[in-house]
């Protein structure tokens, strides 16, 4: 009995999978050999290909910073390629300038104000400390005054009003004596009357000056000395009270100078403040590419993506320029929710694009969605569920441009020879996995496995077949109608002339497409 061999041939980059049959006879029970595969060892490797939308990693807005509105002079063109720093739009700056020279204008004449509120605040200085001195030197002038007619002016004036009683009394009592001595002569006979009246007039006299000199002590001591003294001590308050009059209605006045002082101050500041801004706006009329890139213009995630011209009127905060970097570049993915699970953080991946035929690019899997997103709208199907998978490509050799389409093959795993089989061969019926395995006679047999790990082509058999197996390519119970398997029977045409498979060559699994 002649043997029949198949190998199953993995073809990468998108040619396709032929399972190609030795050439020979039938096997023993008439089945053709091109229904046949002959279980092998190799490497199975578990991928994912998907195709997805190259991007840049990060873009760059370039957005407007201006306040208020302005007209765009200048604009590059779209899609043209820039290096950072270079000047991408120009917006109209003559009405920003005319404003710079008129803040110009009036911080020239705040500073003239300034001076001037300082110079009066130097003098209010001067003023202020000559008023004190002035009232301070009338206070110890007061003080001294007082206290030279309490220890000077009042004994001496309470002195010669004691003098003067004296003498008073002195000439009273030789009145009052001459009086008494005219009165025994007359009586003697020794004097006329006229002389004794002429003793009683010059004793009265006497009697009136001292009394008045009693007078003028007791007025001096009750009224005159505490009166004037009191006068002294009002004058040396009147005199404490201006000093501090003086101080305060200073202080109050160069207080008054020195606000207005730091008023015109801040003013000064404020203008700068808005100049040094509006200066920085003046800046940003010129705005520059951030990072090398393509030029976009406006901004593609917006639903309505505005479209600028030169003459077009812009606004603060307005996205007028969108530069990729194409430093960094990756592919947009959306993988099927029953894939999602085979892809992890890190996975390596291999990219391909119509672009640059025959050149394969490295990259990495960056980023996976937590959230599927569905393709409800616009009458999409809502119950297919996809996550968003974004793959960073390492530094290219060639200059890769966003939105092209890109096809990238994520390599999930595989299993150094290992058993496998292709798909077609394996078929479940009540949740169990079987085969169609040649037995001893040449006829098929439903044989159990166990199955562990697959591609789109090729699944691989953990348990229930041995190297050298032959197992048929088909269910031919679907041919007879009944249920199980899983492929349809191979045609002819589709065979070729087998080519042994080099030890870990890659089987492609092209994903799930159009779901």
């Amino acid at each position: 009995m002649n043997r029949v061999f198949l190998v199953g041939v993995a073809v990468v980059g998108g040619l396709g999978l032929a399972f190609v049959p030795w050439r020979g006879a039938a096997a023993a029970g008439g089945v053709p050999a091109i229904e046949l595969y002959t279980v092998r060892a190799a490497d199975l490797h578990v991928t994912l290909v998907e195709t997805g939308t190259m991007v840049a990693k990060d873009s760059q807005r370039v957005r407007t910073k201006i306040r208020g509105e302005s007209k765009i002079e200048f604009l590059i063109e779209e899609g043209k390629e820039v290096k950072e720093g270079d000047v991408v739009c120009k917006l109209d700056s003559a009405p920003l300038q005319k404003e710079i020279d008129e803040i110009k204008l009036q911080i020239l004449e705040t500073e003239a104000n300034l001076n001037s509120a300082r110079t009066e605040a130097d003098i209010q200085k001067v003023e202020t400390a000559a008023a004190v001195e002035k009232a301070k030197v009338a206070l110890d002038k007061a003080r001294k005054e007082a206290e030279k007619y309490r220890d000077g002016d009042a004994p001496q004036e309470r002195r010669k009003f004691e003098v003067e009683l004296k003498d008073a009394e002195t000439k009273f009592n030789r009145a009052q004596k001459n009086l008494d001595d005219s009165q025994k002569l007359l009586d003697q006979n020794y004097i006329k009357k006229s002389e004794l009246e002429d003793h009683k007039l010059a004793f009265e006299a006497a009697e009136v000056n001292k009394e008045r000199a009693q007078a003028g002590l007791a007025m001096f001591d009750k009224y005159t000395f505490p009166m004037t003294q009191t006068d002294h001590a009002q004058k040396v308050a009147d005199a404490e009270r201006e000093v501090a009059t003086a101080e305060k209605r200073g202080a109050s006045t160069r207080g008054q100078k020195d606000v207005a002082v730091q008023q015109v101050t801040k003013r000064l500041q404020a203008q700068k403040d808005q100049l040094d801004e509006r200066e920085k706006d003046l800046a940003n009329m010129t705005l520059k590419a951030p990072c090398p890139g393509l030029v976009v213009h406006g901004d593609p995630q917006e639903w309505y993506r505005e479209r600028f011209k030169v003459g077009s009127t812009v606004w603060g905060n307005q996205t007028i320029l969108t530069i990729p970097d194409l430093r960094v570049m990756q592919v947009k993915l959306q993988i099927h929710e029953a894939d999602i699970a085979k892809v992890k953080l890190g996975q390596k991946a291999s990219i391909t694009t119509d672009s640059y035929p025959g050149v394969v690019l490295a990259g990495e899997v960056k980023k996976i969605a937590t959230v599927a997103n569905s393709n409800g709208d616009y009458g999409g199907n809502s119950e297919v569920k996809k996550f968003g998978v974004e793959v960073v490509i390492a530094t290219p050799d060639v200059q890769l441009r966003p939105g092209i389409s890109a096809k990238v093959e994520i390599h999930v795993d595989v299993r150094p020879n290992a058993l496998s089989v292709p798909l077609q061969c394996v078929f479940t019926e009540d949740g169990v996995a079987y085969c169609l395995r040649l037995g001893a006679d040449g006829k098929p047999e439903r044989h159990r496995v166990t199955t562990g790990l697959a591609n789109d082509n090729f699944m691989e058999i953990t348990d229930g077949l041995a190297a050298g197996d032959a197992v048929m390519l088909h269910n031919p119970l679907l041919d007879a109608g009944g249920g199980g398997g899983s492929a349809p029977k191979p045609e002819a045409k589709d065979v070729k002339e087998p080519a042994a498979p080099s030890p870990g060559a890659p089987v492609e699994a092209s994903g799930r497409k159009g779901s």
